[in-house]
């Protein structure tokens, strides 16, 4: 059966699914007969239609402009077919998405064009962003030719022979935020303390109102998942606002249940009235609260091993470079972690005579830095752009050891993971 007819049938199918079943919400269900009128069907498929042969150079292109900025940059038309064709930009704005450009941002020269066969023609495309314009994501399509894919279902032209143009509209925030997330390991039973750091570089006061977001949480396979902690157990301290010119702290105090485990996760909704900070989905004007609450070992790890005859022996004990898998996903989603605690680990050796004072022979501090992720455009030049992703501790033993039966025990504090290697030998 051809393919557009099994389209119609599904779709006259599931409009009477809906008329049988009625319309919830509390209202009486209505019965309507009516004929649903069927478009008609396509001359042939898209094989069999001779669209005008022309190549676009490039086909896309996105521009980061500031409101009252202007870019220009260039389309290049080859004409492939053996005879001249004429062009003639239009700016058409997609019917829908949270924010909507006008036509008259977008200017191409010339207005229309022949192209002779096997020539090419320079378009200049020019995008200007009105001064009052709000930040956000803007899309825009320039078709050179009427010509259509033909989708009898499609509520908006598909063009041929179109440039999509994406704008990214940012103003610089009257209020910086320098503390984007907060993420750290917590002990149950414990209190911490935190400073979101910000700053007013505008002309005038920014009144601020900060309090936990009810949008955040974690989500597992069976939905929510229940917090370590209630957010009761927050307390934020915070000016009223913010003076002109002036840098403010809000504190963030938690006290840690004593029965506290597994994981929190939630947002601070600082309050701030800044138009800039709300950009089609960018979380900005908020900061991002994850912990994983757990209990320091009390117990050290223990590995056996043997030395058939006297030998030197190297012990290297090292803390996990990203913690773990949890800090690995903050990671991945470019929110990284502020961690300040260093790992460390008692380790002792027992052998044939009984302990075995080890000595630290090293000790290797070695990081990560990451300049990837989504970075705000006024950071683009500053020290704001470097995520550490991770730091690791290595920690180097060395000794000469009898022939007999031997035991490492290593008490890691402040890591959820670490590695060891026992070098024989050397």
């Amino acid at each position: 059966m051809n393919k557009y007819v099994c389209g119609v049938i599904t779709s006259l199918i599931i409009l009477s699914m809906f008329a049988a079943a009625g319309i919830s919400g509390g209202q009486e269900a209505v019965m309507v007969e009516k004929a649903v009128a069927v478009p008609p069907m396509p001359a042939g498929d898209l094989q069999s239609v001779n669209f005008t042969k022309l190549e676009l150079s490039p086909r896309y292109g996105n521009l980061r402009l500031q409101p009252g900025e202007s870019k220009e940059l260039t389309i290049t038309i080859k004409n492939k077919e053996k005879k001249a064709v004429s062009v003639k930009p239009n700016t058409v704005i997609p019917p829908y998405g949270e924010y909507m450009m006008d036509k008259e941002w977008v200017t191409v020269t010339p207005e229309s064009a022949e192209i002779p066969a096997g020539e090419s023609r320079k378009f200049l495309l020019k995008a200007s962003v009105p001064k009052d314009a709000s930040a956000g994501y803007y899309n825009a399509q320039v078709a050179f030719t009427d010509e259509v894919i033909p989708a009898p279902y499609q509520p908006f032209p598909n063009y041929v022979h179109s440039f999509s143009l994406s704008l990214d509209v940012w103003a610089q925030p009257t209020v910086q935020i320098t503390t984007p997330y907060i993420s750290d390991q917590l002990e149950a039973g414990k209190e911490y303390d935190y400073e979101i750091k910000l700053k007013n570089k505008g002309d005038k006061a920014v009144a601020i109102d900060p309090r936990i977001s009810q949008e955040g949480g974690m989500y597992g396979p069976y939905g929510l998942v229940e917090p370590a902690f209630p957010d009761s157990a927050i307390t934020i301290t915070a000016p009223g606002s913010i003076p002109a010119g002036a840098a403010e702290s809000v504190k963030i105090h938690i006290k840690v249940p004593a029965d506290a485990k597994g994981r929190y996760s939630g947002m601070i909704d600082l309050g701030i009235d800044d138009p800039s900070l709300r950009r089609g989905g960018w979380p900005e004007g908020r900061v991002n609260l994850n912990f994983n609450i757990w209990k320091q070992p009390a117990e050290p790890f223990v590995r056996s091993f043997t030395l058939k005859q006297a030998s030197p022996v190297t012990i290297e004990i090292s803390s996990s470079y990203f913690g773990d898998l949890y800090k690995l996903a903050m990671l991945a989603s470019g929110m990284g972690t502020k961690s300040a605690k260093e790992p460390s680990f008692e380790t002792s050796l027992d052998g044939p005579e009984g302990k075995t004072e080890l000595k630290l022979q090293k000790t290797v501090i070695k990081g990560g830095v990451s300049m990837g992720g989504e970075i705000p455009p006024w950071e683009m030049d500053s020290i704001g752009i470097y995520q550490e992703m991770g730091t690791q501790y290595i920690e180097t033993y060395t000794f000469n050891a009898s022939a007999g039966e031997w035991k490492l025990k290593v008490l890691p504090r402040n890591t959820e993971r670490f590695e060891y290697t026992i070098t024989i030998g050397g």
